[in-house]
């Protein structure tokens, strides 16, 4: 059966290549890591949270193979699978870029994990910022659908409402990106949090709350 956003060697080869290199990491990683490997980072980069060596070396591979297999299952049983192909190359894009994190995370696991002492406070945040920047891009141009943008009653049933929101979003995705990317410099914590809560308020909360409004208004034209 054909996907619904038309996979081939070109849109897939970036992840596959990710899902390889995490796998081969994850072999050597086991026998090289002690037995507790750092696996959590607070808001100011500092380890507080520690996994097994197995766990450590094998839980984000796994995961990245997991989120691959989802997003390449979740059109074909979407009752919207038809709007996939006009949006192709936003759905590759976001999923190549949701991979590639969850790989630029493991880097940072890994290199914990053989003892290297790595600036995650500075380098997580503009991860997290380049991600919310692509993602922001490409979902301007999403297709209704159950399964990728701001999926709400309101957006769902009107495609207007779903264009308006989207692009909203888009914009909104960027802005917190750039938000997440002061978390790079050295800040105080409080002002971490802040800025982390009022990044995910923005992509979170507001996109809903508009997305209501504009059905409103739609209803109201006719």
């Amino acid at each position: 059966m054909k996907h619904p956003a038309t996979m081939s060697w070109k849109s897939e080869w970036p992840s596959l290549l990710l899902i390889g290199l995490s796998i081969v990491m994850a072999i050597y990683f086991q026998g090289a890591f002690p037995e507790q490997v750092p696996t959590h980072w607070n808001l100011a980069g500092e380890v507080d949270g520690y996994s097994g060596r197995v766990f450590g070396a094998w839980l984000l591979p796994l995961m990245i193979v997991g989120l691959y297999l989802l997003f390449i299952g979740l059109p074909y049983i979407d009752p919207k699978k038809h709007h996939y192909a006009n949006f192709k190359k936003s759905y590759h894009g976001i999923k190549t870029a949701i991979i590639g994190f969850m790989f630029f995370i493991y880097l940072f696991v890994g290199g914990a994990g053989l003892g290297y002492d790595l600036p995650v406070g500075s380098l997580v945040p503009i991860g997290v910022a380049l991600l919310f920047v692509v993602i922001g891009y490409y979902i301007k141009s999403v297709e209704q659908n159950w399964a990728f943008g701001v999926r709400t009653p309101w957006t769902l049933e009107n495609p207007v409402v779903w264009k308006k929101t989207n692009h909203l979003m888009g914009r909104l995705m960027m802005l917190a990106g750039v938000l997440m990317a002061i978390c790079a410099f050295p800040i105080s914590y409080l002002g971490k949090g802040i800025i982390f809560i009022s990044a995910i308020v923005l992509v979170a909360l507001v996109p809903i709350v508009y997305s209501y409004f504009a059905y409103r208004g739609e209803q109201k034209k006719k």
